[in-house]
């Protein structure tokens, strides 16, 4: 069978080259899109069909590509043609072609499309061209964009419906799928993996000998994020008289925004930034704090709090998204509400007060729990039923 797992940029997340490299041990994976940096897959069963970012080159590959298609089907040419005759400007027709071309050429048994918003642009794959289509539901593109852009909330109601399959990250998810018309007997919920390297760094919790505690959050300065409410919060805690520093990883510096924040608060001095790191970097780091924190507004399940479950980190989570579906208070870790800062104070003060033997049997409860739950083999193992679930149903 013949997998296009499709994300558009080679390569892609850690979770989706994960998911590659699985598949890739059952079956065909055909990769679409432009190379982002030059990467090796361990498997020969991975094609890469790539859409090369020089014009000329793409104007070399692609005229092959469309001789190749015409020699196999003059039908399928026309009807191609036609389809992106809806693009207004020539050089969006020239740009579009390109990059549906190859999939229409080397059609899949299967086309995965890991972004949902990307239905925009591909549905007709499915309508005009009969190739069963599986669309991943994540986060961000099904969460706020319909709300942000009523039109992407319009095409995913014509879309959705017209889907082989989903794949969501948390049942939560599953009620977004079904609000823009997706079949709930056409969606399944595959939890995104955690890489061994994160069990691997698991150690029994043990509280800092500091005096200082240490918080830390991971992620992007976006609104989403909620970071404006763990700044409030980081202000309450510091008036109550508690030594803390919170660091957060990722963004290289402040945005006016939140350095005003901090500035008004009068807590810059107790917030420091942190650039991306790799895998290795993070989980190191991560083990020398006290607390992780996610302050979201809206998830799908954060893979930050995920890692750090992982790797015995305690965690305190917003109860957004899918996140009460891992985070569950004094079990797991803690649950606050979202937006609500004293709520993240009062959650920071327990966690501090909570005796070391106490967190260690919550830290290991959490580290069990997502290696019970979210390991590569049994994800896989889902992802693989669902594409051969799909050529059934295609058969018939």
């Amino acid at each position: 069978m013949k997998i296009a797992i499709f994300s558009g940029a080679i390569p892609s997340s850690t979770f989706i080259e994960h998911l590659i490299e699985g598949v890739a041990k059952h079956h065909h994976v055909l990769l679409f899109g432009v190379i982002e940096k030059k990467t090796k897959y361990t498997s020969r069963t991975v094609t890469i069909y790539k859409t090369p970012y020089s014009h000329w080159q793409n104007l070399v590959y692609t005229l092959y590509r469309l001789l190749l298609l015409f020699l196999k089907s003059p039908k399928l040419v026309m009807q191609l043609f036609k389809e992106i005759k809806h693009y207004p400007k020539l050089y969006d027709q020239w740009i579009w072609f390109s990059k549906f071309l190859p999939i229409v050429l080397y059609r899949p048994d299967v086309l995965h499309l890991q972004w949902t918003r990307d239905l925009e642009f591909y549905t007709f794959l499915k309508t005009r061209f009969g190739i069963p289509m599986v669309v991943s539901l994540r986060g961000s593109h099904v969460n706020y964009t319909p709300i942000v852009e009523p039109r992407i909330a319009d095409i995913y109601r014509s879309a959705f419906p017209k889907m082989d399959f989903f794949h969501t990250v948390s049942q939560d998810m599953n009620l977004k799928a079904q609000y823009f018309g997706a079949n709930l007997l056409k969606i399944k919920v595959i939890y995104s993996p955690i890489p061994h390297f994160f069990f691997n760094q698991y150690k029994s919790f043990k509280k800092s000998t500091f005096d200082c505690l240490h918080i830390v959050s991971v992620g992007r300065f976006h609104w989403v994020k909620g970071f404006k409410y763990a700044f409030d919060a980081i202000s309450i805690i510091h008036q109550k008289g508690f030594n803390v520093h919170y660091t957060i990883v990722g963004p290289s510096e402040f945005t006016e925004e939140f350095m005003f924040q901090l500035h008004d608060l009068g807590i810059k001095a107790l917030v420091s930034l942190k650039s991306s790191m790799k895998q290795q970097e993070l989980a190191t780091f991560l083990k020398s704090q006290d607390v992780l924190l996610l302050s979201s507004l809206d998830e799908g399940i954060a893979n930050v709090v995920l890692e750090s479950m992982a790797i015995g980190l305690p965690v305190i989570s917003t109860n957004c998204g899918g996140m009460n579906e891992v985070v569950l208070t004094k079990e797991t870790g803690w649950l606050v509400p979202v937006r609500n800062p004293k709520a993240i104070v009062d959650a920071i003060v327990e966690v501090s007060h909570t005796p070391e033997h106490e967190l260690q049997r919550i830290t290991r409860n959490a580290h069990n729990f997502v290696k019970t739950h979210f390991n590569a083999e049994d994800s896989i193992k889902q992802f693989l039923e669902l594409y051969e679930g799909v050529m059934k149903t295609d058969d018939r």
